[in-house]
């Protein structure tokens, strides 16, 4: 970091400016004062901290609580987070906090928790508190896609989840797919689920206690599932061709919420080892159960509307201009 190449003198000063400026609210005159420096050092010095990473800034958005109740009246979810639109900053981060805070919520040691894939989801994870809980067991819902594409995959998150709780955390892996036709898919599935501790691994991750998931759209250039649909040879206009506005853990649906299961698709949808749709259907219908859904932003309304009328989850957190579009309200 930068700061370290000043005098151990004036990074004393500095740190001790950060503190009196964001800890006990001092105007900058007063600061400027009490180090007995001037008040455009004490400037330079904040601006450096907020520029150089020392200081960061989280915005708390508020939850809007008509529209949450009014998607779980018009959706049958057992309940939604909304949270403020209109803020310059990422939507997904402002929905990965209020996806953390929600996880804590309804979260309990010694829990099994499954997770899938995506940007949001990842920045769930980045807010989640050190060492909350205690004996939670982490999976993936899907195995790695494959070698060649590297992203933020189920095996990845789950990784960087179990970092927030060790030690006290289990966390499990499923294997990595290479490039593969549907028949060898099959085939390796087979010999894979044989092996005790695969077909253990596999088994649990079809009945967490809490699955998190994110929602994909179908877009050019748009890292996870259509990056690897591009690697089996479908396009992005032929998803649309074929009626995909969305995909959930893999799984392709249409506007009406219904698995688009078509041939070309099956290799790309049947991952060696991966929860399917139906099984977050019926996780979902469990009131002991969450599938806690995290997606938002304006280009993927029509996405997350497939996802809800295909239930595949009891819980969606999103954002205000997502949930107005959902609602008409």
């Amino acid at each position: 970091m930068k700061f370290l190449s000043e005098t151990s003198t004036e990074l004393r000063q500095m740190v001790r400016c950060l503190e009196l400026y964001y800890r006990q609210q001092r105007s900058q005159k007063d600061i400027a004062k009490a180090l007995g420096v001037s008040a455009a050092t004490v400037s330079r010095w904040l601006k450096r901290a907020f520029a150089e990473g020392l200081v960061r800034v989280e915005l708390d958005l508020p939850r809007t609580p008509r529209l949450e109740a009014a998607l779980v009246n018009s959706y049958g979810l057992r309940e939604a987070v909304v949270v403020a639109s209109g803020g310059r900053g990422d939507i997904r981060e402002e929905i990965g906090l209020a996806a953390a805070a929600y996880f804590e919520e309804v979260a309990t040691d010694g829990m099994r928790i499954g997770l899938s894939c995506g940007f949001t989801l990842y920045q769930m994870i980045r807010y989640l508190r050190d060492r909350r809980f205690r004996g939670l067991s982490l999976y993936p819902l899907s195995g790695e896609s494959t070698l060649r594409l590297v992203d933020l995959f189920p095996n990845t998150l789950v990784g960087m989840m179990a970092a927030k709780y060790r030690p006290h955390v289990t966390a499990h892996a499923l294997p990595v797919q290479h490039l593969a036709s549907l028949g060898e898919i099959e085939r390796l599935r087979r010999r894979l689920v044989r092996d005790p501790e695969i077909r253990r691994i596999y088994e649990a991750a079809q009945d967490v206690d809490i699955a998190l998931v994110g929602i994909g759209m179908i877009a050019e250039q748009t890292p996870g599932f259509c990056s690897l649909a591009e690697s089996y040879g479908v396009s992005v206009k032929r998803l649309r061709q074929l009626g995909v506005v969305g995909e959930i853990n893999y799984q392709p649906f249409n506007a009406e919420g219904k698995i688009v299961d078509e041939p070309e698709l099956r290799a790309l949808m049947r991952r060696i080892l991966s929860v399917q749709a139906d099984r977050l259907q019926a996780l979902s219908k469990r009131r002991d159960r969450r599938v806690i859904a995290i997606a938002g932003g304006r280009s993927k309304i029509e996405a997350v509307r497939g996802a809800l009328c295909g239930r595949f989850m009891n819980v969606l957190v999103t954002d205000a201009d997502v949930a107005s579009a959902l609602t008409g309200r």
